[in-house]
């Protein structure tokens, strides 16, 4: 039998602006198709300021919950009626689940990104970590990294009052003093870089259409060196090539972009993805990179 919508089909609904590029609905798709499950992924582009009414229309319709992209994930957090521990540290969200006629929030890029390092074999605990970019994803991984057990953050950001704004922001809720904070600089990264264990960009540099472009100068990269690059498309940014021939280990973003997907179908609709799901939507990610169409 075909795959096909009916009259009782449910709903995951994603939303942003832009959103046209998004790989969610087809990860997410063919995890929902494997499950046999009568539900799903479909995405909206929700221009800034219209999430309200979007919300209170997917509430009606029965959605079961909405993943939330740039522009909207601080907005969804202020429009949610309860929220998880990390949204409500992150005062962000990028999950949200109708519920018994609530909205409940979730952030869970800590946890993705936390699974992609661990999945691999990184612990981050007793670490010496550098992030590169302190917005939303840097915001998460920060947060996640000293409830990992972190010692030590290196903070680096084009306009250092950004970052300056994070450390006080982990002082004030986590209680964690252990920040240095630096502007974006090349040479600031080649001296700090010496000491640390583990280089994570959280920047947009080196994405598609810009893969010549590399957010930290490749000699700057040491063999000690383990390199994550948050960067999905490509799956092989700049960084991570001249990280493996520094003799680094990598991790690429697809895992980080999977992970979040396996939560919202867990939070959504109330079930454990199994490894074998897990397994097929990171086969699906990888395949829709190098297949674009």
């Amino acid at each position: 039998m075909a795959w096909e919508i009916d009259a009782r089909t449910k709903f995951i609904a994603l939303v942003g602006d832009p959103i046209e590029h998004s790989l969610t609905p087809r990860i997410q798709n063919a995890a929902l198709k494997h499950m046999g499950v009568n539900v799903r992924n479909i995405a909206f582009r929700v221009p800034k300021g219209l999430l309200r009414e979007v919300i209170k229309g997917f509430k009606a319709a029965g959605v079961l919950g909405m993943m939330v992209t740039i522009p909207h994930k601080e907005d969804a957090f202020k429009l949610s009626d309860e929220r998880d521990k990390f949204a409500e540290l992150m005062g962000s969200a990028n999950l949200l689940v109708f519920k018994d006629g609530k909205v409940i929030a979730y952030s869970t890029d800590g946890y993705a990104a936390s699974r992609s390092l661990k999945e691999v074999g990184i612990d981050v605990k007793g670490k010496r970590i550098a992030i590169v970019g302190t917005g939303g994803a840097g915001r998460a991984l920060a947060f996640q990294f000293v409830l990992d057990g972190a010692t030590r953050l290196l903070l680096f950001n084009r306009t250092i009052e950004r970052a300056e704004k994070l450390n006080a922001e982990l002082k004030r809720k986590l209680g964690f003093n252990a920040v240095q904070v630096f502007t974006h600089d090349p040479d600031l990264l080649r001296k700090e870089l010496r000491n640390c264990d583990l280089l994570v960009n959280a920047t947009s540099v080196g994405m598609h259409p810009n893969e010549a472009e590399i957010p930290v100068p490749a000699d700057a990269l040491h063999r000690n060196l383990v390199v994550f690059d948050i960067v999905y498309n490509p799956v092989q940014t700049r960084l991570l090539k001249e990280a493996k021939r520094k003799g680094c280990k990598t991790i690429d973003g697809v895992p980080m972009l999977v992970y979040t997907n396996e939560k919202a179908l867990e939070l959504c609709l109330g079930v454990m993805v199994t490894n074998e799901l897990v397994s097929l939507m990171l086969r699906t990610c990888y395949s829709a990179l190098k297949h674009p169409h």
